[in-house]
């Protein structure tokens, strides 16, 4: 199961990333609800088209919106679900809030479980690639090991052949006992690993019925409702394990103040979640601002700003405003 697991992963990658380049012949072919059917199927947001008309304008060829739209919506009619949420997330895609809001639940109940399971097999192939490592550095040293002593052995070897030799053979066993301590640490990493993902999937029923899944849902669905009702957030998405999201500005874009009016920050930057905390009506989210560079993606390291995102209702996910009052 671990390995057919692993298969899916490494065929389906990250599945979220911009749409593919457009060849000449797709777009002379001009399947737009195929290609909608695999943007949505891939999660990717609406400016997705943007990159495939630009793409396709440099042949002369013009963009059918309406089917590209109705290929995209059968696609997220099929991923906006429990079962297409699993196997979205298992595979590694990252959610922007594609998905409507009265499917958004349902989605993301599978998808945080799917997303979980792959973050730690991500975990376990990285400490099946340090074991391997380690192995190799052992095998390496034992045959320099040998090398040396070939040469040791051999009657007709000269003194400076000896002489590095021995240089050799001192060097290799001590790097060799480095490594077979890599080694021994690598496999019980390993098997550390495989521990965990093999009790993640075995408990994975009781997993969604815990306070941390309903919690990582409830915050997850307050950023996306968020996204969707400022109009200065491009997208929110969330970090691969924790599932504490990320949004998004769009550059230039500006967000005030819900009673203030005030400036809290202006775009592009990425906004990242602090800490949520229960309200009397609802919740808050504490994000700390990190400025970007307009066209260049590059994001500054230390937050510039804070602001605050307050929601209503217990699970209803209703975006209220923002308040610039919160520390970075």
């Amino acid at each position: 199961m671990r390995n057919f697991l692993f298969l899916l992963i490494a065929a389906a990658g990250l599945g979220g990333c911009a749409t593919q380049i457009m060849s000449e012949k797709e777009c002379l072919a001009g399947d737009w609800y195929g290609a909608g059917l695999e943007d949505g199927a891939a999660g990717l947001l609406e400016a997705a088209l943007d990159e495939r008309a630009a793409q396709c304008t440099k042949f002369g060829v013009a963009v059918d919106a309406q089917a590209y739209a109705g290929g995209r919506d059968a696609a997220l009619a099929r991923l906006c679900t429990d079962e297409g949420g699993y196997a979205y997330g298992r595979d590694g895609g990252v959610y922007r809030g594609v998905c409507r809001p009265e499917a958004e639940p349902a989605f993301l109940g599978g998808y945080l479980s799917g997303r979980r399971i792959y973050a730690l097999a991500l975990d376990r192939d990285a400490a099946q690639s340090a074991y391997d490592t380690a192995i190799g550095q052992v095998n390496y040293q034992t045959s320099a090991i040998d090398k040396a002593r070939h040469v040791l052995d051999d009657a007709e070897a000269t003194a400076k052949e000896i002489e590095d030799a021995k240089g050799a053979l001192d060097y290799a066993l001590r790097a060799q006992g480095r490594a077979n301590r890599d080694a021994d640490d690598g496999l019980y990493a390993l098997g550390r690993a495989d521990e965990a993902l093999d009790q993640a999937i075995a408990s994975a029923a009781q997993w969604r019925r815990s306070r941390a899944f309903a919690d990582a849902r409830q915050t997850l669905a307050e950023a996306h409702a968020f996204a969707r009702g400022e109009p200065a957030i491009s997208h929110c998405t969330d970090e691969m394990g924790s599932f504490r999201p990320s949004c998004w500005l769009r550059a230039g874009a500006p967000l005030h103040g819900r009673d203030s009016g005030v400036l809290c920050v202006v775009g592009p930057g990425e906004a990242l979640l602090v800490h949520r905390q229960r309200t009397a009506s609802g919740s808050a989210h504490n994000y700390a601002f990190y400025a970007g560079e307009a066209g260049s993606g590059r994001i500054a390291r230390q937050s510039v700003e804070g602001f605050e995102v307050f929601f209503e209702g217990d699970g209803a996910a209703s975006y209220l405003g923002v308040s610039c009052q919160a520390a970075p």
